[in-house]
């Protein structure tokens, strides 16, 4: 799961066509880490990429889509904010969400 600076978010996700799902986290975080791994186990499995954005390290990015808990999962398409989860989400939610989507 590549992690993303603010150059690269916009390259990567907000001029991206389809889908792309942006994992805001923070290295202090508990769930988190939780939840490295379960998006790591999704990204082999689905067609779309999956990113981080740590929110300590982008602290502008994070302000501008509110994010004030984390982990905060969003799913994007064709470079528009289309679904939130915050907190810890399990591999079959996260499928659901984004499956809802296209």
């Amino acid at each position: 799961m590549k992690e993303l600076n603010k150059d690269e978010f916009k390259k990567s996700v907000l001029e991206s066509q389809g889908i792309v799902l942006v994992d805001f986290s923070a290295t202090w975080c508990g769930p988190c880490k939780m939840q490295a791994p379960v998006l790591e186990d999704l990204a082999k499995e689905v067609d779309y990429p999956i990113y981080s954005l740590d929110i300590d390290q982008e602290p502008e990015i994070a302000g501008k889509y509110n994010v004030n808990a984390v982990p905060s999962l969003m799913v994007f398409k064709d470079g528009s904010l289309k679904a939130t989860m915050v907190g810890f989400q399990a591999k079959e939610v996260i499928e659901e969400k984004v499956s809802n989507i296209k």
